[in-house]
């Protein structure tokens, strides 16, 4: 999946109740000025505490009424900050980032201490379909000085639970929440992924100890509450005759700095652990936690015991699928309502991240035995198989069998998204690209044989190609660069920017040449020696991918803006293509006759590359995300999002092959002698599938 779109909404003091709203969003940016009343706002947070409480018990025609101050907040937050220009932004945003399949996340920014204790996570608008946090992940975020890198960590994570139920305050469900964790956490800590413990005890001096031996993740369940004289939030722990006893959260945030490792993220099931004060930005219990942990979820009501289980349970498994931690959030409030429709207490999650890295821990899978077993023999490439009398796998065939009749897929590991692949022209190398990583393994043993960091932490690397000899690998990615690396032993050789993420890189034949394709709306092309800008070409939306055609003398071009475009390499345009949709990938037939073209709408087409006649249509089950023609032109590759990587014949059309995977398809290529299709997934697979037949 591809990063997260944001839309960052900030919002500063001012004078006289006028606050000034900037927005920079993939829409573009807008600014505001805005009258709030966060006194006003602030005198009805009581009731709407005691609403959300009540809707958790309450039947249902009494619940909708009491839904009613919880929407009014909302609306009059989203009315007063989503001005008319603002709120079209946000329609644009969202319009955009589905164009470009990309989730969009809410981030706000809040730079007035009187406003940080609103309840903003109620933003609500009935067009657009209710309240904001249930459709996107809704963050907030908060500036320090100095930023805190992820955690790169190995498996097992280290999930750290506390309990605490001081004689004095009424109980909490606390076993039934640590049940739910240890189910909800079992997938992974039955194949060592992670480490669920527990603190033996209530008190700060257990918590204490415990911490000396580290934890990736803290999950507190218990009590909490806000001191007013202090203008802090506490979490309630006991003392050693089992009394209460709070800890603000400064002396929790200095406890945790002696953890090794340090938490990166802290659970607090405690109600009222998100309340803050008007005048302190950090008073709550979160925000202060927030300065040396990279994310904190907190609760800015009281919180149900059901509820607090229930989000728990469903935020964890989101995390285990990999999913980022604002979204699992969003994931969580979502199990809120379907257990509940008409409670409210999806409202009381409250999300802080410390910087703008949602993913924050990179969990591998464990090694898998690819299917079929180690090829044997001493060739460099994989043997070529024996076509059997009927290779053929209908398209109504179970998605879930193997590709055709006596054909196996080997299964390579890559323990990331494989987002990019690239056949090197030995057959034997093959290079990867997925999140912060550019890697190329041997295809016949499967072992790495060089890896490199590619931009940051959550730095895609979306496209790769080596060049026509072999000497050089070219990869694009979300870091907005295009690198050129040695294939030999992956020391970066150039380094070229643009203004916006790198979706798609070539080699002209003759290797003198490198284009790129950015979401910045640019084709480009540079010198691949020196790196000197050659062509730079504008499109109307983000451009998706590009590629030369085989003499070299043309260039073409995918867009989102829903067309195709063939161009001279002095930049005339010679083509345009049209379609519903907007447009993936791009690739030319060897012998430059033809051009195939895919996207959205789960179609390929074949075109004549002259004329831009149709010459042949197919369709997947679901959007095609990469298109790659065989060495000899008689076979069409397709990767897509219903799971499989296809294979069809450019005479007529007909599916020879259906390579199935867990998740969606993201990238094919071919062996440079046609007889093998690699093909790359989100389930950090690749499949090295035996070509039937080879050439025909």
């Amino acid at each position: 999946m591809p990063a997260a779109a944001d839309f960052v909404l900030e919002i500063s003091g001012g004078t006289g109740g006028q606050y000034a709203v900037t927005v920079s969003s993939p829409a573009g940016e807008g600014a505001a000025s805005v009258a709030l009343e966060p006194g006003a706002i602030g005198a009805r947070l009581a009731d709407l505490q005691r609403a959300v409480l009540a809707s958790s018990v309450t039947p249902r025609a009494a619940a909708l009424g009491l839904e009613r101050p919880v929407r009014d907040v909302g609306e009059r937050l989203f009315r007063t900050v989503f001005d008319g220009r603002l709120r079209g932004l946000y329609l644009a945003s969202r319009q955009r980032a589905a164009e470009r399949d990309q989730p969009l996340r809410v981030v706000l920014r809040i730079r007035a201490p009187e406003l940080a204790a609103l309840p903003w996570e109620l933003l609500h608008d009935e067009d657009l379909g209710g309240y904001l946090c249930l459709r996107q992940p809704l963050v907030r975020y908060v500036d320090l000085p100095e930023p805190l890198a992820p955690l790169r960590s190995e498996p097992p994570l280290k999930v750290l639970g506390m309990t605490s139920l001081p004689r004095s305050r009424a109980p909490l469900g606390a076993e039934s929440e640590r049940a739910a964790l240890a189910v909800a956490l079992r997938p992974l800590t039955e194949r060592g992924l992670v480490e669920l413990d527990w603190v033996e005890g209530q008190t700060a001096d257990d918590l204490s100890r415990r911490l000396l031996r580290g934890c990736h993740v803290l999950h507190f369940i218990g009590h909490g509450a806000y001191d007013p004289q202090r203008h802090e939030g506490m979490i309630t722990l006991a003392d050693a005759d089992g009394r209460e006893h709070h800890l603000h959260a400064s002396a929790l945030a200095s406890l945790l700095s002696v953890a090794r490792p340090r938490p990166q993220l802290v659970i607090l099931n405690s109600c009222q652990s998100g309340m803050g004060n008007a005048e302190d930005l950090f008073s709550s219990t979160a925000a202060v936690l927030v300065r040396s942990v990279p994310a904190i979820v907190a609760m800015q009501f009281a919180v149900t015991d059901k509820a607090a289980t229930r989000f728990a349970a469903s935020f964890y498994q989101a995390l285990a699928g990999g999913r980022t931690v604002d979204e699992a959030v969003r994931v969580g409030r979502i199990a809120l309502v379907v257990d509940k429709d008409d409670s409210l207490e999806w409202a009381t999650p409250v999300l802080y991240l410390r910087g703008g890295d949602a993913r924050l821990f990179d969990m591998p899978e464990p090694p898998e035995e690819p299917a079929g077993g180690p090829p044997r023999g001493p060739a460099a490439v994989p043997p070529r198989p024996v076509r059997p009398p009927d290779t053929g796998t209908p398209a109504g065939s179970d998605p879930g069998g193997p590709p055709g009749p006596g054909i196996t897929s080997r299964v390579l590991n890559a323990r990331q998204w494989v987002q990019a692949l690239a056949f090197h022209p030995d057959g034997r190398r093959l290079a990867t690209g997925s999140r912060s990583r550019v890697r190329v393994w041997d295809a016949l043993t499967g072992n790495r044989i060089w890896e490199q960091t590619a931009g940051g932490w959550l730095s895609s690397v979306f496209a790769a190609a080596f060049s026509p000899g072999g000497r050089r690998l070219v990869t694009g990615g979300a870091d907005n660069t295009v690198r050129i690396w040695a294939a030999s032993d992956g020391e970066e050789l150039l380094r070229l920017r643009h203004d916006h993420v790198v979706f798609g890189v070539a080699f002209s034949p003759d290797g003198f040449r490198v284009a790129s394709a950015s979401a910045d709306r640019t084709v480009r092309l540079w010198d691949s020696t020196g790196g000197d800008p050659m062509l730079r070409i504008k499109h109307d939306q983000v451009v998706t991918d590009v590629a030369f055609s085989p003499e070299g003398a043309r260039l073409a071009s995918a867009s989102a803006d829903r067309s195709v475009h063939v161009w001279s390499l002095g930049g005339d345009a010679l083509l345009r293509l049209r379609h519903d949709h907007p447009v993936k990938a791009v690739d030319f037939s060897p012998d430059g006759g033809r051009l195939a073209t895919a996207g959205d709408d789960g179609c390929v087409r074949v075109w004549d590359a002259g004329s831009g006649h149709q010459r042949l249509l197919v369709r997947h089950g679901a959007a095609v995300k990469d298109i790659a023609f065989s060495p000899d032109g008689h076979w069409l590759a397709t990767a897509s999002a219903d799971r499989t990587a296809g294979l069809w014949s450019t005479a007529d059309g007909t599916r020879a092959l259906r390579v199935q995977h867990h998740d969606t398809v993201l990238c094919v290529a071919f062996g440079p002698d046609g007889t093998w299709l690699a093909s790359g997934s989100e389930d950090k697979t690749v499949k090295l599938t035996p070509v039937p037949g080879g050439r025909d």
